[in-house]
């Protein structure tokens, strides 16, 4: 018989010894040590997990190099993933290379809406990004995008009749877009397993089209056979797993992550004070993998007074953020009306 690899060789070589030990009559808890033994042996060493000591002052020297060198840039050319406003920025650095945030609100909390201002304002920063969207269609979020974008209200949109003006706004809008340097890839992802999500999000780096990718939203995902099988009915256990397979991914292709995640129905019902990320459902293995948690409060429906926690931030600080929601316009500002994006663009304008 021939095989693949040394490595399914060597497999094959402990499965014979393992049925000679077990026909030896050999005691369970000798094969048990034995096998033990021979797994970690199998497992060997990872060099390029090790960073040794001495070597360690060599390795943060190069990334001050890289940090230095990124600072003598224009502010155009930077390509750092800054948040689109002052009341976000005062709590959060840019977002790291690996980093997983969480962002939470209630069912109709705003939680996409949050997600769609933050991609295009990376796209309009250079950053390519990829939007991962479980449950919006793409006409509803193109539509939302030019709303957003040109003022132009969905309804007038969604019935094709536009006046001049509007037309004007719409095209004026269109050649904005365009013009970013960076760009959105719409990933409509209904009934995928987190797997296949997270498998097009390594294809799409791989493509070098992926700079940061967006989850929306994490509750939405399909379970995978494997964790039916590893967790049944569990279903905490099956999101929580999620999160894993979305951290580790953003670990290895070396890209931040933004997940979208549902509060829990006693999270819904808390007032904003009483609020923090022990409401978001199926709470503690799931905001344990996050490196950022921010949450969302909005007192009803109608309010469009969004009030905001950053409740776990291991980069930083965390703290509370008022900001304005304008529904119609899909659009979030920072609650002072004098402020602006952070770099300017289409929200500056009021048409």
């Amino acid at each position: 018989m021939t095989y693949n690899s040394p490595e399914l060789e060597a497999y094959m070589v402990l499965g014979q010894e393992l049925f000679r030990r077990i026909y030896a009559d050999d005691s369970a808890d000798e094969i048990h040590n034995w096998l033990a033994l021979q797994m970690q042996k199998l497992a060997g060493g990872d060099d390029s997990a090790r960073m040794m000591w001495d070597d360690s002052f060599d390795v943060y020297e190069q990334i001050m190099q890289k940090r230095r060198e990124q600072a003598a840039l224009p502010e155009s050319e930077r390509h750092v993933l800054t948040w689109p406003w002052p009341s976000w920025s005062n709590l959060l650095d840019p977002l790291d290379p690996g980093i997983l945030a969480v962002l939470s609100a209630a069912d109709g909390g705003g939680k996409t809406l949050y997600a769609e201002n933050l991609a295009e304002h990376w796209a309009r920063c250079g950053q390519n990004v990829v939007f991962l969207h479980f449950e919006l269609n793409r006409s509803l979020m193109l539509d939302r995008r030019m709303a957003r974008q040109s003022g132009i209200p969905r309804r007038d949109l969604k019935a094709g009749t536009m006046g001049a003006s509007q037309v004007a706004n719409y095209e004026r809008a269109n050649d904005r877009l365009r013009s970013y340097p960076g760009s959105i890839t719409y990933v409509h992802t209904p009934g995928w397993t987190m797997e296949r999500a997270m498998g097009e999000v390594g294809a799409l780096a791989a493509e070098d089209i992926c700079d940061v990718f967006i989850v929306d939203y994490l509750e939405k995902a399909a379970p995978s056979g494997r964790q039916l099988k590893a967790y049944g009915n569990n279903v905490f256990a099956r999101e929580a797993d999620q999160v894993e397979v979305v951290k580790r991914t953003a670990e290895v292709i070396e890209r931040p992550a933004l997940l979208l995640a549902q509060l829990s129905k006693m999270g819904k019902k808390q007032s904003f004070n009483n609020l923090d990320r022990t409401a978001i459902r199926g709470a503690g293995e799931k905001t344990e993998r996050a490196n950022i948690v921010i949450l969302l409060h909005r007192e009803n429906s109608e309010s469009q007074i969004v009030k905001g926690r950053v409740d776990k931030n291991t980069m930083g600080r965390c703290g509370t953020f008022e900001q304005f929601m304008e529904g119609a316009r899909f659009l979030v500002t920072d609650i002072q009306p004098d402020d602006q994006m952070a770099d300017g663009g289409p929200w500056e304008n009021k048409y």
